[in-house]
């Protein structure tokens, strides 16, 4: 009797050993989030809008009458 309670124990540490972490959850590891940066822009954000106002200036300016002689179409 003396020899089944030693194999028992020792079964038993074997066992408990061999199946301990076995209920915990696996750990699995995951590649970090990166998320995307804006890359910098090398033109500041006002000069396109800044650009285009002047071009619409220069082209109302530059608009006139169309007579070569400077004469008033107007006039009768």
């Amino acid at each position: 009797m003396n020899k089944f309670w030693i194999i028992l124990g020792a079964l038993l540490v074997a066992g408990v050993s061999a199946y301990a972490g076995g209920l915990a959850d696996a750990i699995t590891e995951t590649a970090p989030m990166v998320e995307p940066v804006a890359a910098e822009s090398s033109v500041p954000s006002w000069l396109i809008p800044a650009a285009i106002a002047l071009v619409l200036i220069g082209v109302a300016v530059s608009g006139g009458d169309d007579e070569e002689d400077g004469s008033d179409p107007y006039a009768g």
